[in-house]
């Protein structure tokens, strides 16, 4: 008989923990605010919920004068805390939580915009550091032209020699022009000449060959 009680208790106590769920306790609870400072003391608010804020006002035994909204009345001190309760650190701890990682991400938007713009700017240094080594290379070879007056003054020289070069070439040129001009004109005037010649020729021929009288059969 034993054995059997003690096979249907494991039976149940097995089949117990096999349909068992999750289950959490409930943390809200509802206080009454009363008139007066004692259990029987008339409700002025039939219960605010755990967790709500309000103006502590003093202590009466047990009970704490309490402010709420606009009404004065008392609860039962073992209701009050100096902190907020779990839940409402848990809802502001997820709060700061998700304005952290807006941050976050923010910052990282504007450490990529800037990381941006510092490779931008290293480009630009890079150039503006090629372009003052040319210029470095221009100014050196300035300084060594100026610091040699001989050197200084042939090259002059060369460029004056250079410049009556090309103005003789110049005037050489302007000349062959006239020239080319004048024999153009010439050879037009030769030419005239020698039509006029000719023809002056070709009626000379005409009119002697028209001056000449045929002979006629009929004077035999």
């Amino acid at each position: 008989m034993l054995a059997r009680v003690i096979a249907v208790l494991a039976l149940v106590m097995v089949w117990g923990g096999a349909h068992a769920s999750a289950a959490w306790v409930d943390d809200s609870i509802y206080v009454p605010i009363r008139a007066a400072a004692n259990p029987s003391g008339r409700i002025l608010h039939r219960g605010i919920k755990s967790g709500t804020r309000i103006e502590f006002m003093g202590f009466e035994g047990d009970w704490a004068k309490i402010r709420y909204g606009d009404i004065d009345g008392y609860i039962g001190k073992q209701y009050l805390s100096q902190s907020p309760t779990a839940a409402i650190q848990l809802e502001r701890a997820r709060n700061e939580s998700e304005q952290a990682k807006a941050e976050a991400a923010k910052l990282r938007t504007q450490l990529a915009e800037i990381k941006g713009e510092r490779d931008a700017l290293s480009e630009q240094a890079g150039e503006l550091k090629q372009s003052l080594n040319s210029r470095s290379d221009e100014l050196e070879q300035l300084q060594e032209v100026a610091s040699d007056p001989i050197r200084l003054d042939q090259a002059n020289r060369q460029l004056n020699e250079e410049l009556s070069l090309y103005r003789s070439e110049l005037d050489q040129l302007k000349a062959e022009n006239v020239m080319l001009r004048n024999n153009n004109t010439s050879q037009m005037w030769m030419t005239g000449f020698g039509i006029a010649v000719i023809s002056m020729i070709f009626g000379f021929l005409l009119r002697s060959r028209g001056g000449r009288r045929p002979k006629s059969g009929w004077a035999n």
